[in-house]
């Protein structure tokens, strides 16, 4: 509900085709909220969603706008003529109602700014202001279309304004707004960031995506203010209509003068609840309880009485905004919590526990408060220096400037940690000068801000000891959606840590929670709980991944050159990852080096055969190329792997052929016999044809690839069109295989592994291999664990062979190739096949929860920081323009993510076998992991046993490279 509404100047909306009128300024999810609208839209289970985070993190709260998908109500402002649609949870991009969200660009633009400031709250403000006044040149980029930031929130409409008119908070934002537009700094409104990297020469490169479309600025010097954001707790019914943030419920009633309901509860902690409550109930809405996790304060008057020494005005504010409940019958349940909510479609109910039991509170609203979280993603992902707090959030490590561990880097206020407005005030004049100073002007230190500076954060420490929860948080129960975007609850997180190692990414990959559009923002913690404390700020974490927020894909799209080859390259060294326990395991039959899928398939058919076998993994089981790939099963040749570009002129890859056949095969198979699911479907593959040569490049193919035993055949338009009905019109032909297929990576490593633990075998992760010494009998093998001794050596470490190779002084002729893949938002089914080019990476197909994964061998970069492949932004442009090519229905949606694995760079063919200079040393390694996993574990485990392998192996012996043998 809306109070006092003007009569004149109202905008029309048509919402689900029906008129409404509304007050102008609001944004969708202010006027939808207005207008009695809760649920906007639909999840993947077909559960209602609507307004959450009220700050474009959570993306709850999607609606479809002109025709334009998965917009963000609370970050858009209404326009008269709107038309708003229900979101759905898998749109469909080939129905014509459906337009594209941008165009594609020719460029991107790129900016060149002196500072500049990411987050115009408090603190990025305050930069500003002190920068600009020394004489910098000031950028700020904001997400939303005001300014402000939480703290500030600014009134956006008539009726917002008129109840904000007296009030000091929004004054005092309006003052400081105004102090840096006469100052001259630049101010760029509804600018998303959404990437940032460090560059050849260590230059901070920022992505950005504004009105216009995509851009990049090169600042000399940045400074990150983009605050915080409430993470509550999970519980029961906690994704309900009607559930949301008292972060999101100010943001109605400052910036749009809109009630967030009718009756409403507000739980949590702290003091932000409290005030939360009077400015609602000042409104005019009705408060039908408060519940605070903390002890009432009276009850605690040390404490009372050393926040009202440190800052009695604030303190005296304090008392006053309880004293004012209290007059309007308010109860405040101290020491209680929420343990569940319910209701049908719509939250009708809040199930309080306290120190009296539990209590029932009927609600048609409730807000969550508290539980605050630093938005620390692009620091992160810059790889500034964090700390890992004892309660499992980061701390941004910086010095009393706010510089950080890169010399160009600043960071301020909550995106430091959580400490309120008036830190954040201080830090950001102190970084804004500091930013000054570093360009060479002349910027004085004040020495009074970093007095106000320490007085702020001593009134913190004591504003928290007061609040600090007296009771635990409750431990949510196995119905609880742990995951928001993916729908995952805490149950099957349960299960699946219970029977996995304790690593947050096989966690991750085992669920799926964490990959949605959020980037685990709201589950990360959940699942940073159940795997264990973080090793460090780097490793136990999810690192953070671009695109930070949803990008249109088509905002991306720019065409690139093709290039020539893989860009070779290995990670750097890093400390082994800890394992508190000695290898249990002295001696084996077989030791086999390496996790992946062709490691875990060689340990699972050699411990079928009997065999004593090992696996040692230095991280965790299909960690790397395994848990990295886009799980495609191809049986024909890539483009790039025949003709001129093919490596080796394509006579490896296409000796093969026959092996990629036969494996997917096997996959097959083992699904079969082991009962289980892979998530496998045998769809088929297209290669695409735009002109005639790459009609006649596809002819010559096929043609080699039948000579070696795969069904492929060259289609034209017609046949094309009928197959695949949403390719562009530009395709007039592919070659067809109904051979190639799909599979899901990240379950059946897991399920491979379980079967070859099931035989018998043993799989040893963050075990780290030091060093391999010959010996009478077989080979010592020294690891982070220990020493284990062995009879054979199957060396199937992937990128890292060339290392394991050399432990020996033999020369493995692999390499690590950097290969990044990118992931849409789901849609509704429109491509069934597994669809590449004749002459352009890609490589693309939708997933079955509707996904689409693009990619096609671009390159990534590495990421020292973190020690992991990092996406390219100009590979991302390149392969996402010849995605939208192919498919045009893709510029319909957003990527939510993207990531980069350490792929396997040889000569386009397996290494198999005993190493001739070294017997019991087999390698087996290829750079077509995924697909010939199975049939390269089962011939390796063959060829360890002395057995047959069936079938002649000497084209993928080593001694086919000079220098193959020592």
């Amino acid at each position: 509900m809306t109070a006092s509404i003007p009569t004149d100047g109202k905008q029309t909306l048509i919402i689900d085709g029906t008129r409404f009128s509304v007050e102008p300024g609001l944004s969708v999810a202010a006027a939808l909220t207005s207008l009695g609208r809760t649920d906007f839209s639909t999840d993947a289970a077909g559960a209602n969603r609507g307004l959450f985070c009220g700050m474009g993190v959570c993306n709850d709260c999607l609606v479809t706008i002109d025709g334009k998908t998965s917009q963000r109500s609370c970050m858009t402002p209404v326009a008269d003529g709107m038309r708003i649609d229900r979101q759905q949870s898998r749109p469909d991009i080939t129905a014509g109602t459906l337009e594209d969200l941008r165009p594609v660009p020719e460029r991107l633009a790129t900016l060149a700014v002196d500072v500049l400031i990411v987050g115009a709250g408090p603190g990025g403000l305050a930069a500003a202001v002190a920068a600009a006044d020394a004489g910098a040149s000031v950028t700020i980029l904001d997400e939303r279309h005001t300014l402000g930031g939480q703290f500030y929130k600014q009134p956006n409409t008539p009726t917002a304004r008129k109840a904000l008119e007296k009030d000091r908070q929004a004054a005092d934002g309006r003052d400081l707004i105004a102090r840096a537009r006469s100052l001259g700094v630049r101010i760029l409104s509804d600018v998303t960031v959404w990437g940032a990297a460090r560059d050849e020469n260590s230059a901070t490169v920022i992505s950005c995506l504004g009105p216009e479309g995509a851009f990049y600025c090169r600042p000399r010097v940045l400074v990150i203010g983009t605050g915080a954001y409430e993470r509550p707790q999970p519980v029961p019914g906690w994704t309900l209509p009607g559930v949301m943030t008292a972060g999101a419920a100010q943001t109605l009633l400052r910036s749009y003068g809109t009630l967030p309901g009718r009756r409403i509860l507000v739980a949590g902690n702290g003091p932000l609840n409290i005030q939360v409550a009077t400015e609602i109930i000042k409104a005019g809405g009705e408060i039908v309880a408060l519940a605070e996790r903390a002890r009432a304060p009276w009850s605690r008057p040390a404490e009372a009485v050393g926040l009202l020494r440190h800052d009695p005005a604030l303190a005296i504010k304090g008392m006053r905004e309880l004293g004012r409940l209290q007059r309007a019958g308010v109860e405040i349940a101290w020491q209680s919590q929420i343990t569940s909510l319910r209701g049908d479609g719509h939250v009708e109910r809040a199930i309080l526990t306290g120190p009296g039991g539990e209590v029932v509170v009927e609600a048609d609203t409730v807000l969550l408060g508290g539980d605050f979280t630093s938005s620390s993603e692009l620091s992160r992902l810059l790889g500034c220096a964090h700390a890992v707090e004892p309660d499992g959030r980061f701390r941004a490590v910086c010095d009393d400037t706010g510089m950080s561990s890169l010399p160009d880097v600043y960071i301020v206020g909550e995106a430091v940690r959580f400490g309120g407005a008036h830190v954040a005030l201080a830090e950001g004049r102190l970084a804004g000068l500091a930013a000054a100073a570093q360009l060479g002007l002349e910027a004085t230190p004040d020495r009074a801000a970093a007095r106000k500076l320490g007085r702020a954060k001593t009134f913190q420490a004591a504003l928290w000891r007061l609040f600090e929860p007296s009771t635990p948080k409750s431990v949510p129960p196995d119905d609880a959606l742990a995951c928001r975007c993916e729908s995952v609850s805490m149950g099957t997180l349960q299960e699946a840590a219970r029977h996995g190692p304790p690593d947050i990414a096989t966690l991750k990959r085992l669920t799926r929670a964490g990959m949605g559009r959020c980037q685990g923002r709201y589950c990360a913690s959940t699942l940073t709980a159940l795997t264990g404390q973080p090793v460090s700020a780097t490793v136990g974490v999810l690192a953070p991944q671009i695109p930070l927020r949803p990008v249109p894909l088509a905002s991306l799209a720019i065409e690139k050159p093709e290039w020539g080859g893989h860009k070779r390259a290995l990670l750097p060294d890093r400390p082994p990852i800890p394992h508190p326990e000695p290898l249990p395991v002295k001696k084996a039959s077989v030791v086999v080096i390496g996790g992946g899928i062709a490691g875990l398939s060689t340990a699972l058919f050699l411990a079928e055969a009997g065999e004593d076998v090992v696996v040692l993994e230095r991280g965790f089981p299909g960690g790397l190329a395994s848990g990295g790939n886009a799980g495609s099963l191809h049986a024909q040749l890539l483009s790039f792997d025949h003709g001129t570009r093919a490596e080796g002129g394509g006579g490896p890859a296409a000796r093969s052929l026959p092996l990629q056949r036969d494996s997917i095969t096997l996959w097959q198979a083992l699904e079969r016999r082991l009962g289980v699911d892979f998530e496998m479907k045998i769809t088929g593959g297209l290669m695409v044809a735009e002109t005639e040569a790459q009609m006649r490049f596809l002819e010559d193919k096929t043609r080699l690839e039948r000579e070696n035993g795969i069904d492929c055949h060259v289609v034209g338009k017609s046949d094309l069109q009928a197959l695949e009905p949403a390719l562009s019109p530009a395709m007039i032909g592919a070659s067809y295989c109904p051979q190639e297929g799909k599979i899901n990576p990240l379950v059946a490593t897991r399920h491979v592994e379980d079967a070859a633990i099931a035989a018998g075998a043993h799989v040893f992760d963050r075990t780290e291999v030091v060093s391999i010494d010959r010996e009478a009998g077989g080979f010592a093998v020294t690891t982070s664990r220990g020493v284990i001794r062995a009879g054979r050596i199957v060396n199937a470490a992937g990128a890292f062979a060339s290392r394991i190779g050399a432990m020996l002084g033999l020369n493995v002729p692999v390499f690590g190739a950097p290969l990044q893949m990118v992931v849409t938002e789901a849609a509704a089914p429109a491509i069934s096949h597994l669809v590449a080019h004749a002459d352009r990476h890609l490589t693309l197909k939708q997933a079955a929860n509707g996904n689409f994964l693009i990619g096609g061998g671009w390159t990534a970069g590495l990421d020292p920081f973190h020690s992991h492949p990092r996406p390219m932004f100009s590979s991302l442009e390149g392969n996402l323009w010849v995605a939208q090519h192919v498919v045009p229905g893709l510029r319909k949606l957003h990527v939510i993510r993207s990531w980069a694995a350490m792929n396997i760079n040889i000569d386009g063919a397996p290494i198999l076998g005993q190493h001739p200079g070294m017997p019991g040393f087999f390698n087996a390694v290829t750079s077509n992991g995924y697909t010939l996993g199975p049939l390269v574990g089962q011939l390796t485990a063959a060829l360890v046993r002395d057995r047959d392998p069936g079938r002649d192996l000497s084209a993928f012996s080593i001694s086919r490279f000079q220098g193959g043998q020592p």
